[in-house]
């Protein structure tokens, strides 16, 4: 003899389940864009000027110059954008980090996914005695 353990729950977990399906492929679409990326971080590096009576003495600095971070090998390497390109290189940099927030929140997506999943499976576990 056996019997099903159908809780009524099982329906809001297959919603939230689609509902995820759902934001997953909106994620997958936002990264399969026609977007250019800077892979690295593109940032504003702030220096002081080195007068003593200027402001930036005792705070942060001017922002002087846009440079490229990234790594390669272990090793972090800065590049400088010209002027010309900033406003480019600001943006590629904004896709690349649009694109790698997408990407967690895709796995994490994907992880409750797979616990609801799971869930379901529980739920619609049948026991034999």
């Amino acid at each position: 003899m056996y019997t099903r353990c159908m809780a009524k729950s099982i329906r809001k977990l297959v919603d939230l389940v689609h509902d995820l399906e759902s934001r997953r492929d909106e994620m997958i679409e936002f990264m399969l864009g026609e977007r250019e990326y800077a892979i690295g971080s593109v940032s504003v590096v702030r220096r002081k000027c080195g007068k003593a009576n200027c402001h930036c003495a005792d705070g942060q600095g001017h922002p002087q110059t846009l440079y490229l971070f990234k790594g390669t090998d272990d090793r972090r390497v800065c590049k400088l954008v010209r002027n010309d390109d900033a406003d480019y290189m600001t943006e590629v940099g904004e896709n690349y980090r649009a694109f790698r927030a997408r990407l967690r929140e895709l796995r994490a997506t994907q992880k409750l996914v797979e616990q609801n999943l799971l869930a379901i499976l529980q739920r619609r576990a049948v026991t034999y005695d």
